[in-house]
């Protein structure tokens, strides 16, 4: 490979495109994640009311006062109007399930946030490969060529059907850009346009994401095992409230843990534990491997090549897995 001048400086406009069209679609993916999970978790919740009023609604009616039976006792006629007040929410139950499902397929555009996360992470492995890696001949233009190649990808998708979220921060020629970079990478980059040396690649690349995979392992897993922990509970529930002969009551615990059962799947918190545990452990032994490196050996331009490009690929492997 090629290289071009030692002092060669970056090119800062091409650098704050770049950044500026990452924290876009950053943000963007951001916003239309958490749309997304609101919809599933509002349809499962609306799912749960539904079993709870259908069987509040059967244990009603086994009451000698009725649902509408109207006389002229004012207790009765309270019932009964509790009775039509339960039959219209049962009805309207089910009814905001459908609506639910036909706007989380028209408005959330589930897909959209995977889309937009896979293009954010590629510009910002271009953009670190750029700030180390800038000696190499023609680097401007494979940047700039990512970029387009990025942006043209996704403008193919059903993403260019949809707003992206932009405010004066992310406006070209924004004296704010700095703030909103920092906002949006993991670790405060001190200075996200300047060239990076060995020491700052390893602290803010390597080290920040294998850090950032350590972390959420961690609550991921504290996650998976509350909610199993859950459906344990709700199903040795369920088989008190049979000894008891209160079966009717097993819909709704029987409800909740499958509600919760689907919300594992969806989430696939285990596939996703594996995929992270798997990355830190190959950045640490990328990391292991740089540091029994000799001084001399680290100064070596393939060395650092190699440091770079694998690390890079480790990230980029994770992020195609559940792409």
């Amino acid at each position: 490979m090629e290289v071009a001048s030692a002092s060669k400086p970056l090119n800062q406009k091409l650098l704050e495109d770049a950044w500026r069209l990452f924290c876009i679609y950053d943000r963007t993916a951001v916003a239309t994640q958490q749309r997304f999970l609101n919809f599933r978790i509002a349809i499962l919740v609306v799912n749960i009311i539904a079993t709870i009023l259908v069987v509040l609604k059967a244990q009603l009616d086994k009451s000698p006062i009725g649902w509408v039976d109207v006389s002229n006792i004012p207790l009765n006629q309270v019932v009964g109007i509790l009775g039509y007040g339960f039959y219209a929410l049962i009805i309207i139950a089910p009814i905001m399930v459908s609506i639910l499902l036909a706007a989380s397929v028209k408005l959330d555009r589930g897909m959209n946030w995977v889309i937009l996360r896979a293009s954010a992470e590629i510009l910002k492995k271009e953009i670190y490969c750029y700030r180390i890696l800038h000696e190499v001949k023609d680097a401007d233009m494979h940047l700039a060529e990512s970029i387009q190649i990025v942006s043209d990808r996704l403008m193919k998708t059903q993403v260019n059907r949809s707003g992206l979220a932009i405010d004066r921060e992310l406006e070209i020629g924004s004296k704010e850009l700095l703030k909103a970079i920092k906002n949006s990478i993991c670790r405060e980059d001190a200075e996200p346009f300047s060239i990076l040396t060995i020491e700052q690649y390893l602290e803010y690349r390597l080290i920040d994401q294998l850090s950032w995979y350590r972390r959420k392992t961690v609550k991921l897993d504290r996650q998976w095992q509350l909610l199993q922990w859950s459906i344990y509970i709700l199903g040795g529930l369920g088989t008190f409230l049979a000894a008891m002969r209160a079966e009717i009551w097993i819909a709704i615990t029987s409800g909740i843990a499958t509600a919760i059962s689907s919300f594992l799947d969806f989430k696939q918190l285990d596939s996703t534990l594996i995929c992270y545990n798997q990355a830190a452990a190959n950045l640490e032994n990328l990391l292991c491997w740089w540091h029994a490196l000799r001084d001399q050996d680290r100064d070596n331009p393939e060395n650092i090549k190699k440091l770079v490009s694998s690390t890079e690929k480790v990230i980029q492997s994770e992020t195609s897995s559940w792409v």
